[in-house]
């Protein structure tokens, strides 16, 4: 922001804890109905980290600014000083899965974002009564992102994401009277970031993900809920306390997931180590379960108008014997 805000640091943390409040509240009902047992959720790919970063750093996420993150935050698009393009291509054991991220920065309006994923199940033969192949079934999830991020008042931003789900099923060849039927749903990711004026070196960040309708596919009786989320997180460089060199600088980071239908939080964390902002090395360890969760390292190069991300997960699929690996390929224009 070019003008300069005379309320200080106290007065931008209470507002930030009033629009905090506000983002959780849609929640409290959910949490209110956590004595029973909980709804099996459905759309688990939608937990699933998407880019190089994120998974290097174990989803530690929420908290620091970067354009690859606004599918856990939507509020971090709103530093964004570039416009860009990015590709997240995702191998793991559900399917293959690649984003598409177009993101416009305007100095007047905010920050916009415009995201494309396709999740790839793979096909399933359907045989006939003499074992032979006569066609295939495919599997696919569309999930399309619509997410607005702005500067409320220095060092406070907030942003709202959009996302429209599409679970589907394809028949290719003869698959006698199978019909195709789309199961199809609506959610909203709402986030908030802070970074004190007096300690810039901190970021803190909150978002609420998958706020939405229930996916259903017969009848309303057997619909199945999103998987909604709460997670808070900071980061810290804490570089500058060891390393006399600005060229070099340490970003630690810690998010606070939890599942308002089970109460049980988990913690992610990860470590970001640059060399002017050119090269990344990265490590984290996500709290979560199964291939949410887990050790995860990569490395970034940052060149000119272009930036790729390397990041493996040394999580064991139970289905197969590959370890997730994601690329991100990012251009500034």
């Amino acid at each position: 922001m070019n003008r300069r805000d005379r309320r200080g640091p106290a007065a931008g943390v209470t507002a930030a804890a009033a629009v905090l409040s506000c983002l959780l509240a849609p929640a409290l009902p959910a949490l209110a109905q956590t004595g029973g047992a909980p709804a099996t959720e459905c759309c688990p790919e939608l937990l699933l980290t998407i880019g190089g970063r994120a998974l290097a750093l174990g989803d530690a996420i929420v908290a620091r600014s970067s354009p690859g993150s606004l599918f856990a935050n939507p509020a971090l698009l709103a530093d964004v000083t570039d416009d860009q393009f990015i590709v997240h291509n995702a191998d793991t054991a559900i399917g293959e899965s690649n984003t598409f991220s177009l993101v416009i920065r305007s100095e007047v309006a905010g920050t916009f974002g415009l995201s494309y994923r396709l999740i790839d199940y793979g096909d399933q033969d359907k045989l006939d009564q003499n074992g032979i192949p006569v066609g295939s079934f495919g599997t696919l999830a569309h999930v399309l992102t619509a997410s607005y991020a702005t500067h409320v008042f220095q060092g406070l931003n907030a942003g709202v994401s959009y996302e429209l789900y599409q679970f589907r099923e394809d028949c290719r060849g003869f698959c006698d009277d199978f019909q195709s039927v789309p199961a199809t749903t609506h959610s909203v990711d709402l986030g908030v970031q802070y970074v004190p004026r007096s300690l810039p070196a901190l970021q803190l960040g909150a978002a609420v993900a998958n706020l939405g309708f229930p996916l259903q596919v017969v009848n309303f009786e057997q619909a199945s809920p999103l998987p909604l989320r709460l997670r808070v997180g900071a980061a810290y460089e804490a570089g500058h306390h060891f390393l006399a060199d600005s060229a070099f600088a340490v970003w630690t980071s810690a998010d606070l997931v939890t599942s308002p239908r089970d109460g049980r939080p988990h913690l992610n964390v990860g470590i970001d180590v640059s060399v002017e902002e050119t090269v990344f090395v990265r490590a984290g360890y996500g709290g979560g379960i199964g291939l949410t969760g887990g050790a995860a390292a990569g490395i970034g190069v940052r060149y000119g108008r272009f930036e790729v991300d390397i990041a493996k997960s040394f999580v064991r699929s139970p289905i197969d014997d590959a370890d997730p690996i994601q690329v991100s390929f990012s251009i500034r224009f």
